[in-house]
């Protein structure tokens, strides 16, 4: 008899190491699986009614007012946990073969950006020294600056060291997901933002970050977090409005699938594995998809 707490090490250990899950996978799946357990108790694995249990665990979900695409993520969770107990004969019977995921409609599923003009302004206001520390407004400007021209990810961004950066070329080196690297072009005044960080700390190594917390050590992913929740509030951005470091990386996307760059190129940007993720940036494109339609579309020549 197993325990519903007995397996998850053995799931995550051979998620990454067999599956090659990369960290923050790992640790998303370790969250839906504790959650499963503080809400539903740690059942066993061939409880008679594991599926109602299962059930009532995502109804607790909706009750709790988590959205469809969080309730999808908890169920692809179950359904690889379950996969795996299942293959390797914890399970007689798998109990997510009758779980449907919810249907999310387009518009819930696009991601959601930031319009230039609305950047602009938070750059400009980030600066201000009425609202913020000048020494704080500062790290906080490298942040969103960088995030929105690089489209890198939060973790990614915590990682870059200042030999990632190449000044003369206007490159940027990531390190992503399975720690994978690639290369993303940055603007110059970008580059220049960054060499003024750089003389302000007057001593730096090649080796050192670029983006140091208030220790001098590297910045973590929960501190840029907190920085953009601080700027949220004291910028008085609307609760309405989503303002996280995940936003500036869709919003840069968006921009440059609205400026024209082809899916390929920004696939390549934003290290993407499968085209079929990126393409999600050409439904967000209704101005291009609108210029297209009138310059193509027969009953426009009429």
């Amino acid at each position: 008899m197993h325990q519903f707490s007995d397996l998850i090490t053995d799931f995550l250990f051979s998620k990454e190491i067999e599956d090659g899950c990369s960290k923050s996978t790992i640790r998303a799946y370790h969250y839906d699986l504790k959650k499963f357990i503080t809400i539903s108790g740690d059942l066993d694995i061939n409880d008679p009614e594991l599926i109602i249990k299962v059930r009532d665990f995502l109804k607790n979900l909706y009750d709790l007012g988590y959205q469809k695409k969080s309730v999808a993520r908890k169920i692809a969770t179950l359904r690889s946990f379950f996969k795996f107990l299942y293959i390797n004969e914890y399970l007689v019977k798998n109990p997510m073969l009758k779980i449907k995921s919810p249907k999310i409609k387009i518009e819930e599923s696009l991601p959601k950006f930031l319009e230039i003009n609305e950047i602009e302004e938070i750059l400009h206001q980030i600066i201000n020294t009425q609202i913020f520390n000048t020494k704080i407004s500062y790290r906080y400007y490298l942040e969103v600056r960088l995030l929105y021209s690089t489209m890198a990810r939060v973790s990614e961004l915590c990682n870059i060291k200042i030999k990632d950066v190449d000044f003369n070329k206007g490159y940027i080196r990531l390190r992503g997901k399975g720690n994978k690297e690639r290369i993303v072009p940055i603007d110059n005044n970008t580059v220049n933002v960054i060499k003024k960080e750089l003389e302000n700390r007057i001593i730096h190594d090649q080796e050192d970050f670029l983006i140091l917390n208030s220790n001098k050590r590297q910045i973590r992913p929960r501190t840029i977090q907190a920085d953009f929740m601080n700027i949220k509030e004291k910028l008085g951005i609307p609760k309405t409005t989503k303002f996280t470091p995940h936003i500036l990386r869709h919003s840069g996307a968006t921009h440059l699938r609205r400026a024209g760059m082809d899916i390929s190129e920004l696939q390549d940007i934003l290290g993407h594995r499968s085209p079929t993720t990126t393409m999600i940036y050409a439904k967000n494109d209704i101005t291009k998809i609108k210029e297209s339609y009138s310059k193509m579309h027969p009953l426009n020549n009429n």
